[in-house]
């Protein structure tokens, strides 16, 4: 087991126990002590469909990080969003091979998911080309549903 990625993710997870103040994550933490795949939940950003959701993401990691980007970053519960595939996969040219940043942790994500919500990147690759539509032609009834999967799957209960 690699130790240094093992390090990583609990320098990271301790990082935002201490730092959260005035953040939209709520928390992040191993699942049952696997430090490789981690759960964690932000908040919606104000003034967008998604405002008042609570969003529960897993997040994998390889034994290679933090040198190579999570394996997956997945809502767990259904989210109508453009960057956001039917399964739930956050998807991302900041989480590519080339472009990752061993830099990142695992706050950035968080915070760039968040940022993403907000303003979804329509024009790229990385992005569900039925949902990007949708936004593009009719952001009305996107809006519109974006904001009925928030009251449905991340209400806060």
């Amino acid at each position: 087991m690699n130790t240094i990625a093992i390090k990583c993710i609990q320098r990271d997870i301790d990082e935002i126990k201490t730092n959260s103040k005035d953040s939209p994550i709520v928390f992040a933490n191993p699942i049952d002590d696997d430090f490789f795949v981690i759960e964690a939940v932000i908040s919606g950003p104000s003034s967008t469909t998604y405002e008042n959701g609570i969003f529960l993401l897993s997040i994998k990691f390889s034994e290679q990080y933090p040198f190579n980007p999570p394996k997956s970053v997945i809502f767990k519960r259904a989210i109508m969003h453009p960057n956001v595939d039917e399964y739930g996969n956050f998807m991302s040219e900041l989480l590519k091979p080339d472009t990752w940043l061993p830099s990142m942790t695992i706050k950035n994500i968080l915070e760039h998911i968040w940022a993403r919500l907000a303003i979804p990147d329509v024009d790229s690759n990385e992005c569900d080309l039925t949902r990007a539509h949708l936004y593009k032609t009719d952001r009305e009834r996107f809006e519109t549903m974006a904001r009925e999967y928030s009251l449905k799957y991340a209400a806060a209960t």
